[in-house]
Protein backbone atom coordinates (compact mmCIF):
# COMPACT_ATOMS: atom_id res chain seq x y z
CA UNK A 1 0.00 0.00 0.00
CA UNK A 2 1.42 3.83 -0.89
CA UNK A 3 1.97 6.32 2.27
CA UNK A 4 -0.22 8.71 2.34
CA UNK A 5 1.48 10.56 4.36
CA UNK A 6 4.83 10.95 2.19
CA UNK A 7 5.16 12.65 -1.35
CA UNK A 8 5.99 9.89 -3.59
CA UNK A 9 8.37 11.25 -6.24
CA UNK A 10 7.55 12.89 -9.35
CA UNK A 11 8.67 10.02 -11.99
CA UNK A 12 7.29 11.70 -15.91
CA UNK A 13 5.40 13.95 -16.95
CA UNK A 14 1.79 14.39 -17.63
CA UNK A 15 -1.04 16.25 -18.13
CA UNK A 16 -3.81 16.76 -16.10
CA UNK A 17 -7.36 17.86 -16.80
CA UNK A 18 -10.34 18.52 -14.73
CA UNK A 19 -14.22 17.89 -15.96
CA UNK A 20 -16.50 20.71 -14.88
CA UNK A 21 -20.25 21.76 -16.26
CA UNK A 22 -18.80 23.60 -19.19
CA UNK A 23 -15.97 21.09 -20.13
CA UNK A 24 -12.09 19.53 -19.31
CA UNK A 25 -9.96 22.11 -18.00
CA UNK A 26 -6.67 21.81 -18.74
CA UNK A 27 -4.41 22.32 -15.80
CA UNK A 28 -0.67 23.76 -16.19
CA UNK A 29 1.13 22.26 -13.58
CA UNK A 30 4.40 23.80 -13.02
CA UNK A 31 4.97 22.01 -9.35
CA UNK A 32 4.36 18.49 -9.45
CA UNK A 33 2.03 19.21 -6.16
CA UNK A 34 -0.33 20.77 -7.96
CA UNK A 35 0.28 24.56 -7.51
CA UNK A 36 -1.66 25.56 -10.72
CA UNK A 37 -0.47 28.49 -12.45
CA UNK A 38 -2.79 28.90 -15.45
CA UNK A 39 -6.15 27.02 -16.69
CA UNK A 40 -7.57 26.24 -20.21
CA UNK A 41 -10.65 24.65 -21.31
CA UNK A 42 -10.56 22.15 -24.33
CA UNK A 43 -13.04 20.84 -26.72
CA UNK A 44 -13.78 17.59 -26.21
CA UNK A 45 -12.37 14.28 -23.70
CA UNK A 46 -8.73 14.09 -23.55
CA UNK A 47 -8.46 10.41 -23.31
CA UNK A 48 -9.40 7.67 -25.29
CA UNK A 49 -9.83 4.12 -24.99
CA UNK A 50 -6.72 2.90 -26.31
CA UNK A 51 -6.22 -1.10 -26.72
CA UNK A 52 -2.67 -0.66 -27.23
CA UNK A 53 -0.04 1.80 -26.54
CA UNK A 54 -0.16 5.11 -28.93
CA UNK A 55 3.17 4.81 -28.82
CA UNK A 56 5.07 1.56 -29.16
CA UNK A 57 2.10 -0.41 -29.77
CA UNK A 58 2.30 -2.71 -26.65
CA UNK A 59 -1.11 -4.36 -25.35
CA UNK A 60 -2.49 -1.78 -22.64
CA UNK A 61 -3.29 -2.87 -19.16
CA UNK A 62 -6.54 -1.92 -18.46
CA UNK A 63 -7.89 -1.79 -14.73
CA UNK A 64 -11.46 0.09 -14.39
CA UNK A 65 -14.53 -0.15 -12.09
CA UNK A 66 -17.29 1.71 -10.14
CA UNK A 67 -17.93 1.25 -6.64
CA UNK A 68 -20.82 2.37 -4.77
CA UNK A 69 -21.08 2.44 -1.10
CA UNK A 70 -23.22 4.06 1.54
CA UNK A 71 -21.90 7.55 1.47
CA UNK A 72 -19.61 7.97 -1.40
CA UNK A 73 -19.02 6.86 -5.30
CA UNK A 74 -15.99 5.93 -7.30
CA UNK A 75 -15.66 5.30 -10.46
CA UNK A 76 -11.76 4.69 -12.09
CA UNK A 77 -10.06 3.65 -14.97
CA UNK A 78 -6.11 3.46 -15.90
CA UNK A 79 -4.54 2.43 -19.06
CA UNK A 80 -0.32 1.36 -18.77
CA UNK A 81 2.27 -0.08 -20.85
CA UNK A 82 4.53 -2.01 -18.95
CA UNK A 83 6.74 -1.33 -22.14
CA UNK A 84 7.27 2.53 -22.58
CA UNK A 85 5.15 3.66 -19.07
CA UNK A 86 2.59 5.64 -21.18
CA UNK A 87 -0.63 5.68 -19.26
CA UNK A 88 -3.70 7.73 -18.43
CA UNK A 89 -6.24 7.61 -16.36
CA UNK A 90 -9.62 8.54 -15.47
CA UNK A 91 -10.94 9.36 -11.94
CA UNK A 92 -14.05 10.39 -10.32
CA UNK A 93 -15.24 10.38 -6.32
CA UNK A 94 -18.02 11.92 -5.22
CA UNK A 95 -17.72 11.28 -1.38
CA UNK A 96 -21.06 12.51 -0.16
CA UNK A 97 -23.32 11.41 -3.59
CA UNK A 98 -23.63 15.04 -4.93
CA UNK A 99 -23.77 17.12 -1.51
CA UNK A 100 -21.12 19.23 -0.71
CA UNK A 101 -17.73 19.32 -1.24
CA UNK A 102 -18.66 18.99 -5.24
CA UNK A 103 -17.42 15.88 -6.83
CA UNK A 104 -14.11 15.11 -7.94
CA UNK A 105 -13.04 13.89 -11.77
CA UNK A 106 -10.07 14.46 -13.19
CA UNK A 107 -8.24 13.07 -16.35
CA UNK A 108 -5.13 12.39 -16.62
CA UNK A 109 -2.71 11.84 -20.36
CA UNK A 110 1.24 11.12 -19.72
CA UNK A 111 3.35 12.43 -22.23
CA UNK A 112 6.87 12.41 -23.70
CA UNK A 113 9.63 15.07 -23.66
CA UNK A 114 11.29 15.80 -26.47
CA UNK A 115 15.29 15.78 -27.05
CA UNK A 116 17.67 16.24 -29.95
CA UNK A 117 20.38 13.88 -30.34
CA UNK A 118 22.88 15.74 -27.98
CA UNK A 119 21.63 14.01 -24.27
CA UNK A 120 20.68 16.40 -21.96
CA UNK A 121 22.24 15.80 -18.17
CA UNK A 122 20.71 14.10 -16.06
CA UNK A 123 17.66 13.19 -17.66
CA UNK A 124 18.43 9.47 -18.62
CA UNK A 125 14.95 8.00 -16.77
CA UNK A 126 12.74 10.09 -19.48
CA UNK A 127 15.07 9.51 -22.38
CA UNK A 128 15.13 5.45 -21.85
CA UNK A 129 11.24 5.94 -22.05
CA UNK A 130 11.62 8.10 -25.33
CA UNK A 131 13.62 5.21 -26.80
CA UNK A 132 10.93 2.87 -25.90
CA UNK A 133 8.40 4.49 -27.71
CA UNK A 134 10.68 6.12 -30.39
CA UNK A 135 13.70 3.49 -31.11
CA UNK A 136 14.83 5.01 -33.79
CA UNK A 137 16.30 7.71 -31.37
CA UNK A 138 19.15 5.68 -30.37
CA UNK A 139 20.89 5.91 -33.82
CA UNK A 140 20.74 9.63 -33.49
CA UNK A 141 22.37 9.97 -30.38
CA UNK A 142 25.65 11.77 -30.33
CA UNK A 143 28.20 9.03 -30.03
CA UNK A 144 29.71 10.51 -26.51
CA UNK A 145 26.47 11.19 -24.94
CA UNK A 146 25.28 7.56 -25.91
CA UNK A 147 28.76 6.85 -23.88
CA UNK A 148 27.37 8.22 -21.04
CA UNK A 149 23.76 7.03 -21.55
CA UNK A 150 25.06 3.08 -21.34
CA UNK A 151 27.27 4.00 -18.34
CA UNK A 152 24.00 5.13 -16.95
CA UNK A 153 21.98 2.29 -17.82
CA UNK A 154 24.81 -0.13 -16.75
CA UNK A 155 25.06 1.96 -12.82
CA UNK A 156 21.20 1.30 -12.81
CA UNK A 157 21.29 -2.63 -13.83
CA UNK A 158 24.21 -3.16 -11.13
CA UNK A 159 23.67 -0.82 -8.46
CA UNK A 160 26.64 -2.21 -5.91
CA UNK A 161 28.89 -1.84 -8.95
CA UNK A 162 30.58 1.73 -9.88
CA UNK A 163 30.73 2.65 -12.73
CA UNK A 164 32.70 5.63 -14.64
CA UNK A 165 32.50 7.44 -18.42
CA UNK A 166 36.03 7.65 -19.26
CA UNK A 167 35.27 7.64 -23.02
CA UNK A 168 37.30 10.56 -24.97
CA UNK A 169 40.27 11.55 -27.16
CA UNK A 170 43.12 8.98 -26.07
CA UNK A 171 40.79 6.42 -24.30
CA UNK A 172 42.89 3.01 -25.49
CA UNK A 173 39.47 1.34 -27.05
CA UNK A 174 37.91 1.92 -23.09
CA UNK A 175 34.65 3.85 -22.90
CA UNK A 176 33.25 2.96 -19.86
CA UNK A 177 35.14 1.58 -16.43
CA UNK A 178 32.71 -1.09 -14.39
CA UNK A 179 33.98 -2.36 -11.13
CA UNK A 180 31.94 -4.59 -9.50
CA UNK A 181 30.99 -5.76 -6.11
CA UNK A 182 34.65 -8.41 -5.95
CA UNK A 183 36.17 -5.38 -7.12
CA UNK A 184 36.86 -6.86 -10.38
CA UNK A 185 36.99 -4.43 -13.55
CA UNK A 186 35.19 -4.38 -16.86
CA UNK A 187 36.55 -3.01 -19.41
CA UNK A 188 33.07 -1.73 -21.88
CA UNK A 189 33.63 -0.67 -25.31
CA UNK A 190 30.60 1.21 -26.89
CA UNK A 191 30.18 1.32 -31.06
CA UNK A 192 27.16 3.81 -31.74
CA UNK A 193 26.14 2.79 -35.47
CA UNK A 194 23.22 5.00 -37.17
CA UNK A 195 21.27 2.52 -38.29
CA UNK A 196 20.36 -1.41 -36.52
CA UNK A 197 20.43 -3.56 -39.58
CA UNK A 198 24.07 -4.00 -39.67
CA UNK A 199 26.46 -7.25 -38.08
CA UNK A 200 28.98 -5.77 -35.17
CA UNK A 201 32.28 -6.65 -37.08
CA UNK A 202 35.26 -8.76 -35.82
CA UNK A 203 37.50 -6.07 -35.48
CA UNK A 204 35.71 -4.56 -32.12
CA UNK A 205 36.34 -7.64 -30.72
CA UNK A 206 39.71 -7.58 -31.11
CA UNK A 207 40.07 -3.84 -30.41
CA UNK A 208 38.46 -4.40 -26.80
CA UNK A 209 40.65 -7.93 -26.32
CA UNK A 210 43.66 -5.83 -27.41
CA UNK A 211 42.41 -2.96 -24.31
CA UNK A 212 42.25 -5.91 -22.14
CA UNK A 213 45.44 -7.55 -22.76
CA UNK A 214 47.57 -3.90 -22.41
CA UNK A 215 45.13 -2.95 -19.17
CA UNK A 216 45.88 -6.52 -17.87
CA UNK A 217 41.81 -6.75 -17.55
CA UNK A 218 40.31 -9.90 -18.25
CA UNK A 219 36.46 -8.99 -18.51
CA UNK A 220 35.19 -6.83 -21.09
CA UNK A 221 31.76 -5.84 -22.56
CA UNK A 222 31.06 -4.41 -26.27
CA UNK A 223 27.56 -2.63 -26.16
CA UNK A 224 26.66 -1.51 -30.05
CA UNK A 225 23.62 -0.33 -31.01
CA UNK A 226 23.86 -2.80 -34.15
CA UNK A 227 20.96 -5.67 -34.33
CA UNK A 228 23.75 -8.56 -33.59
CA UNK A 229 27.69 -9.70 -34.36
CA UNK A 230 28.79 -11.12 -36.89
CA UNK A 231 29.85 -14.76 -36.78
CA UNK A 232 33.22 -14.05 -36.69
CA UNK A 233 33.04 -11.88 -33.59
CA UNK A 234 30.85 -13.99 -31.71
CA UNK A 235 33.80 -16.89 -32.46
CA UNK A 236 36.26 -14.68 -31.58
CA UNK A 237 34.37 -14.11 -28.52
CA UNK A 238 33.82 -17.69 -28.08
CA UNK A 239 38.01 -18.24 -28.31
CA UNK A 240 38.98 -15.64 -26.30
CA UNK A 241 37.74 -17.79 -23.71
CA UNK A 242 39.82 -20.70 -24.27
CA UNK A 243 42.56 -21.30 -22.42
CA UNK A 244 45.77 -20.13 -22.02
CA UNK A 245 43.72 -16.72 -22.73
CA UNK A 246 40.71 -16.94 -20.18
CA UNK A 247 39.21 -13.68 -21.38
CA UNK A 248 36.07 -12.93 -21.02
CA UNK A 249 33.84 -10.57 -23.52
CA UNK A 250 30.27 -10.38 -23.17
CA UNK A 251 28.65 -9.02 -26.36
CA UNK A 252 25.30 -6.85 -26.03
CA UNK A 253 23.71 -5.96 -28.97
CA UNK A 254 20.28 -3.29 -29.51
CA UNK A 255 18.08 -5.93 -28.23
CA UNK A 256 20.19 -7.10 -24.87
CA UNK A 257 20.61 -3.30 -24.43
CA UNK A 258 16.79 -2.47 -25.19
CA UNK A 259 16.13 -5.30 -22.16
CA UNK A 260 18.14 -3.41 -19.70
CA UNK A 261 16.85 -0.31 -20.10
CA UNK A 262 13.92 -1.82 -17.97
CA UNK A 263 15.55 -0.35 -14.45
CA UNK A 264 16.38 3.01 -16.02
CA UNK A 265 12.28 3.27 -16.56
CA UNK A 266 10.17 4.71 -14.15
CA UNK A 267 8.12 2.11 -11.67
CA UNK A 268 4.29 2.92 -12.54
CA UNK A 269 4.44 7.06 -13.18
CA UNK A 270 1.27 6.37 -12.57
CA UNK A 271 1.42 6.16 -8.80
CA UNK A 272 2.95 9.52 -7.64
CA UNK A 273 -0.13 11.66 -9.64
CA UNK A 274 -3.24 9.43 -7.75
CA UNK A 275 -1.79 9.40 -4.89
CA UNK A 276 -2.06 12.91 -4.56
CA UNK A 277 -5.56 13.21 -5.42
CA UNK A 278 -6.80 9.87 -4.03
CA UNK A 279 -3.92 7.33 -2.07
CA UNK A 280 -6.46 4.58 -0.69
CA UNK A 281 -6.94 4.25 -4.61
CA UNK A 282 -3.43 4.47 -5.69
CA UNK A 283 -2.76 1.75 -2.99
CA UNK A 284 -5.35 -0.65 -4.39
CA UNK A 285 -3.98 0.10 -8.18
CA UNK A 286 -0.55 -0.76 -6.72
CA UNK A 287 -1.55 -4.36 -5.07
CA UNK A 288 -3.49 -4.74 -8.68
CA UNK A 289 -0.41 -3.59 -10.88
CA UNK A 290 2.87 -4.78 -9.31
CA UNK A 291 6.25 -2.95 -9.84
CA UNK A 292 7.48 -3.25 -13.16
CA UNK A 293 10.90 -4.13 -11.42
CA UNK A 294 9.39 -7.36 -10.40
CA UNK A 295 8.34 -8.29 -14.12
CA UNK A 296 11.83 -7.50 -15.94
CA UNK A 297 12.46 -9.93 -19.08
CA UNK A 298 15.49 -11.21 -17.57
CA UNK A 299 18.40 -11.07 -15.03
CA UNK A 300 21.92 -9.09 -16.01
CA UNK A 301 23.55 -10.15 -13.47
CA UNK A 302 22.81 -13.99 -14.82
CA UNK A 303 23.38 -12.89 -18.33
CA UNK A 304 27.11 -11.24 -17.48
CA UNK A 305 27.91 -12.73 -14.13
CA UNK A 306 28.68 -9.63 -12.84
CA UNK A 307 28.37 -9.05 -8.96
Amino acid sequence: MVDSMSKPKQMMAFDRFELTGGGYIFHDDDDPYFEETSEEEIPGDPLRDHKKCPYCSTKLLKVEDEVYEKDSHREYCLWYCQNCRFWQARLYSDPYRACIPPADHWAYLSKLRKFNKNLPEGCSEELAVYIRAHPNLLYSFDPTCFEKFVADVFRANYTHAEVLHVGGPNDGGVDVLLIDAEKEEWLIQVKHRETQNIAERVSTIRDILGAMVVKGVGRGIVVSTANRFSPQAIQAAAEAKVEPYGMTVQLVDSGIFNRMLDPVLPDRPWLSPITQLDAELAGYLADEIPSNNQLELFTTTQLFGLN
